[in-house]
């Protein structure tokens, strides 16, 4: 495994190229999603699933707009998302049941490109060839100048039980957690969604399904968040394009 910085160099190098150019479960036993046929020439693909919650309120009004949330006298947007590759290759590198976790928080800029800042955390089981894929993909997938303040590595666990209509996303020793709770609505038999809406860089996406956020808390470089009732969906996202990170070669 490649040291942490080392691996953390890379990401922050990634994120300043980029910047330059610039319901179903993670865990559950239903059937993988399909991921799209890529074009011809693309060098990677994946379909990804996540939990995901934020600050705001529900749905993110950062998807319409051009700033987050106002809290008080600051526009912030602080987020926790668990991330579970469900099929994908990059080059010669399966990435089939990567996990990811991300913390961050968009901050007021992010209409102009810049974040405020971003943990990254990766699974124990994801290899170093794993690693340097997905630092690549996601800082494609998410196209902004990042303060990147760790990269680790943690357990995480992910999982969506259905007949509870409770999604549950864990980071290590209780450094994070997500728990969003199924919302019915007219049709109890269906999720509340939102379709035809595009989820950062992604090609496309299976529809965010809006499961609203009972708890979402990180604490770690500083860092502490611990929101209740704000934003929370879970999504399937359809991604693919070429290699930008000589180090994943």
């Amino acid at each position: 495994m490649r040291a942490k910085s080392v691996v953390l160099a890379v990401f922050v190098c990634l994120a300043a190229a980029t910047l330059s150019v610039c319901s179903r479960a993670p865990e559950q036993a239903a059937v993988i999603p399909a991921t799209p046929q890529p074009p011809a020439g693309t060098d990677f693909h994946l379909t990804a699933s996540y939990i995901e919650a934020c600050s705001c309120d529900q749905f993110c009004p950062c998807y319409f707009n051009q700033h987050a949330k106002q809290h008080g006298n600051k526009h912030f947007c602080e987020f926790n998302m668990g991330i579970k590759v469900d099929n994908g290759q990059y080059k010669d590198v399966n990435l089939a049941g990567v996990k990811v976790w991300l913390t961050g928080d968009l901050g007021d800029e992010w209409a102009k490109g810049k974040a405020n800042w971003l943990v990254v955390h990766f699974d124990p089981a994801v290899t170093e060839a794993q690693r340097a894929a997905m630092t690549d993909i996601l800082l494609q997938l998410y196209p902004m100048e990042w303060n990147i303040l760790g990269v680790e590595t943690k357990p995480i666990y992910l999982n969506v039980d259905q007949a509870a209509g409770v999604a549950t996303a864990r980071l290590g020793n209780g450094e994070g957690e997500i728990i969003l709770e199924r919302y019915a609505g007219d049709n109890p038999s269906k999720d509340i969604a939102i379709n035809n809406l595009k989820y950062w860089a992604a090609q496309s996406n299976d529809g965010f399904l809006m499961w609203k956020n009972r708890r979402h808390y990180y604490v770690g470089h500083d860092k502490k968040l611990d929101y209740s009732g704000t934003n929370g969906f879970l999504i399937t996202i359809h991604f693919h394009g070429n290699a930008k990170a000589s180090a994943a070669d």
